[in-house]
């Protein structure tokens, strides 16, 4: 008995230190993820290892010994695990990655073959991202040293892998994809989506100059011929060495071919004619202008440019009358009204299908992610090559941002270092035959300040930008002289947006002034209008941006469905570019870029582009109808356009985001916003030919938050009530300000129970108190609560006070405006009108109410009916009180 109580003693003892020593390797574990994460070394410009070198301007001995405390610290974290076998799979794939990072390719090279066999060997023992990641790192490897086959076969291996999650723009899977289809199929990316889909058999945009004929040419079988007279076939963007359309193989040709076979066309001597022809001879003398003629049986596009001769080619593709198989006989004389028109768009394998059948001619790739910060491998650079040759090849401009080397963070540009990592990059962009677009916008000054070096070399930012930028511009331009550069000023705006002190350290003007006297004249400057986000651009504030910077602006138009829904898309949203904009807007300004982050923002991008080509045709509604149905076909536009104003009752939630207000909803008519919304939804995926990915804006940002909302309505969760009634009970101010008692029966609508209004969260008032809620009456808009008297009629009539301000928007207190008119209707009577907070600061304003409008049961409902001006000042009420 004595052995066996010795023995349980001694196992408990063993036990005891095997579970100490396991938690003792966890906390080494837990110091080495310390060591790594302070000695960060990956693919992102706010990793230490990027930030030690270019912002804090560390020696080469230092940044390198970061990079051995990071693999160290890798190497520890698998001794701990038991050595090189018993290792988990990930940690041994991050380590290999960092060492290609850090330049150590043959030891990652072995690291990552090891690592990626042994994850072949037993699926599932590394996920597919990290998978995808390592076999990425290590085709870079083999590229770097010339093995291309066995680095194709590896992006290749990612581009084919299950895949179940989501596909960010620039991980390694979407880069492998592109570089996959890219390998497979050069033109795999002018057919993704199979576009067009329909157009009436007409061009889209409308053509300058067009007659059409009822006869109807077969283009059943076709012969293509082409012919090149005098022109090398460049606009001056692209390489003089870019193929010109005198053989099969140019990209013009193979784009037309492409469509007509999957049209049914047939390719062979004696079928219908179709002439190419690029000659400085062509009948229209405009820039990228073109001519389409369908007469005696035969098909003639003539240009002068390359991209005129794509674009003739794009409006003969959009005259094919497929059912038929025929094109009608027609006389098209075509160009736009603005040269440099398209988006800011973000790199994606199918966008350049999507920016050809909307005739853009410039394109800014935002490729700013980290990944393509930090180290710019050869993949990558293979990637944005061949990105920017398939844009050269049809004629359209590109200049590529890449933001994360500028401004995320902020670096000493006065430093030879980080202008030797500009230069670079630029040169690169320059050899491979695009532009740059140097975008400082809303990062230069925040959160990052001015960095101390560029302080004390140039005391502001004023007597710093414009001068770096031309240098770096003059410096690549005097060796590739089709050198192009867009500039993005921090100030973008102007003159009615705010200028937060804490955003913008030192004056406007100036700043602009600087690009006018030190920045040449051949770099463009972004303006997004006289504010962020502009509704309307007008002659004097357009000459207001021009006059300082000495240039046409180029317009950056930063804004979506500007006015509707807070400024989301629902997909077929109409626009109003032609309605909101001066008539002289296309000649003051250099180009109009649409800011664009996902196809489904399709309506507002190329209505855009149509309005950009032709103004005198463009239709709003119909440009929104004719753009949907190419990329979606015939229906989606009218299906949604019908089912988008119901839906838009719900836009005061921004997001589908539940509040307080929500208790106001009449149930039911919630419950049929979201059946309507679905019905609609439903109906578009049945007929849309691209499964709604053009209009999926509808689903995202409207029917997924309203079918929340109806939820949330029926059944409330606990948090929401007791929001509710925390709010209820909060009248702290009401008391102290219009001496609220809540005994006598008078009755507490806080800005949260109010329905309707613009809502804020927390807004600070003229009064400096705390922040509190607070509803904003924007034009014809109103606000509502309900109450009830319960002896009836009064003795005594009732007062409502309402409580709130007259707030200028965007901060401006400095212009001298008419103050807002308001009424008030009870019971649908209006019972009063008047300024409401006449002053226009935070304030009271006690309203009798008449005894004849009044009933038992009482809807109050405040209205704002003007001015409408741009600079106006706005109702904001926090609270309204019904006093006995």
């Amino acid at each position: 008995m004595k052995k066996t109580i010795v023995a349980i003693v001694a196992l408990g003892a063993v036990l005891a230190a095997t579970a100490s020593g396991a938690a003792g390797v966890d906390e080494e574990i837990k110091a080495a993820r310390a060591e790594i994460a302070s000695n960060s070394v990956n693919r992102t410009t706010s990793c230490r290892y990027y930030m030690a070198w270019y912002r804090e301007l560390c020696t080469e001995a230092e940044r390198e010994a970061i990079l051995e405390r990071n693999i160290a610290a890798h190497k520890r974290i698998i001794d701990l695990y038991g050595g090189n076998a018993k290792a988990p799979l990930h940690v041994k794939s991050e380590l290999g990655i960092v060492l290609a990072i850090g330049g150590r390719h043959e030891d990652a090279e072995r690291i990552l073959k090891e690592t990626i066999a042994a994850a072949e060997a037993a699926p599932g023992k590394l996920d597919y991202i990290r998978l995808s990641e390592a076999r990425w790192a290590l085709a870079e490897c083999l590229w770097r040293k010339g093995d291309r086959d066995g680095a194709k076969k590896l992006v290749s291996d990612i581009a084919t892998m299950p895949w179940n999650g989501h596909v960010g723009r620039t991980s390694a899977r979407a880069k492998a994809m592109f570089l996959h289809n890219f390998w497979t199929d050069t033109d795999a990316d002018i057919d993704i989506f199979k576009l067009p889909h329909s157009t009436d058999c007409r061009p889209f945009p409308d053509p300058q100059e067009a007659k059409y004929g009822e006869k109807k040419v077969s283009l059943a079988k076709v012969e293509i011929r082409f012919r090149t007279n005098g022109t090398n076939g460049t606009t001056g963007t692209s390489p003089a060495s870019r193929i010109s359309p005198v053989s099969p193989g140019d990209p013009i040709i193979r784009l037309l071919k492409r469509k007509l076979s999957r049209f049914g066309s047939t390719f062979a001597p004696g079928g219908t004619p179709i002439l190419l022809e690029l000659s400085p001879n062509a009948p229209v003398d405009k820039p990228q202008g073109y001519s389409l003629d369908v007469v005696n049986g035969k098909v003639l596009v003539k240009a002068r440019t390359r991209l005129g001769l794509t674009y003739g080619v794009v409006s003969l593709i959009q005259c094919v009358d497929r059912e038929k198989l025929a094109v009608a006989e027609c006389s098209i004389r075509d160009w736009p009204k603005l040269e440099k028109r398209g988006l800011i768009a973000h790199w994606e394998l199918g966008h350049l299908e999507y920016e050809l059948f909307s005739k853009m001619s410039s394109i800014n790739l935002d490729m700013f992610r980290p990944e393509w910060g930090v180290v710019f491998s050869p993949l990558d650079r293979e990637v944005v090559r061949r990105s920017v040759e398939r844009r050269n090849d049809f004629g359209i401009e590109v200049r590529w941002g890449c933001r994360w080397i500028l401004v995320s963070p902020m670096l000493p540009l006065s430093s030879p270092r980080v202008r030797a990592l500009h230069l670079a990059w630029m040169k690169y962009a320059a050899a491979i035959g695009s532009g740059v677009w140097c975008d400082l916008d809303d990062e230069r000054f925040y959160p990052y300040k001015l960095h101390p070096l560029d302080v004390k070399n140039a005391g502001t930012a004023t007597n710093l930008d414009a001068k770096y930028f031309d240098g770096l511009y003059k410096e690549v331009k005097a060796e590739y002289p089709d050198f192009k550069m867009t500039f993005g000023p921090p100030f973008y705006f102007g003159p009615d947006g705010g200028l937060d002190s804490d955003w913008y350290p030192e004056p406007r003007d100036p700043y602009l002034k600087s690009i006018g006297d030190f920045m040449d004249p051949e770099i463009d400057v972004y303006w997004t209008g006289p504010r962020v986000k502009s509704h309307n651009f007008t002659v004097k504030k357009i000459k207001w941006f021009s006059d300082l910077v000495k240039r046409k602006q180029v317009i950056f138009h930063n804004a979506d469905a500007v006015g509707r829904h807070g400024y989301r898309n629902y997909g077929a949203d109409v626009s109003g570019y032609k309605k909101n904009h001066c008539p002289e807007t296309l000649d003051m300004i250099g180009g109009f870029y649409r800011n664009t982050s996902f196809y489904w923002q399709a309506c507002a991008a190329i209505s855009a582009m149509d309005w950009c080509w032709n103004p005198v045709a463009h239709d709003a509604e119909r440009a929104a109808r004719r753009t949907l149905d190419q990329l979606e076909g015939p229906g989606v536009f009218e299906t949604l356009a019908a089912a988008i104003p119901e839906i838009s009752y719900l836009d005061k939630y921004p997001g589908g985001k539940p509040r307080s207000e929500l208790f106001t909803e009449d149930p039911n008519q919630l419950d049929k916003i979201a059946a309507d919304g679905t019905e609609a939804w439903n109906k578009v995926l049945a007929i849309a030919k691209n499964g709604g990915k053009f209009v999926e804006g509808f689903k995202l940002n409207a029917l997924d938050g309203a079918c929340k909302l109806a939820k949330y309505r029926r059944d409330p969760p606990k948090w929401l009530i007791e929001k509710r009634d925390s709010e209820m009970a909060n009248t702290s101010f009401a008391k102290e300000e219009v001496g609220f008692d809540e005994a006598k029966g008078d009755k507490f609508f806080p800005a949260e129970l109010l329905k309707g209004g613009f809502y804020y969260s927390s807004i600070r008032d003229e009064s400096k108190r705390a922040p509190c809620a607070s509803k904003e009456l924007r034009i014809g808009e109103t606000v509502s609560g309900r109450f009830t008297i319960e002896l009836f009629p009064p003795e005594e009539p009732p007062k409502l006070i309402v409580v709130g301000q007259a707030m200028v928007e965007y901060w401006d207190k400095s212009f001298k405006v008419e103050l807002p008119e308001t009424e008030l209707d009870i019971n649908g009577q209006t019972v009063w009108r008047g300024k409401m907070f006449a002053d226009g600061l935070y304030k009271p304003c006690e309203i009798k109410l008449p005894v004849y409008a009044l009933q038992r049961d009482n809807t109050f409902t405040i209205r704002y009916t003007g001015p409408d001006i741009e600079h106006k000042r706005r109702p904001m009420i926090h609270y309204v009180v019904i006093r006995k």
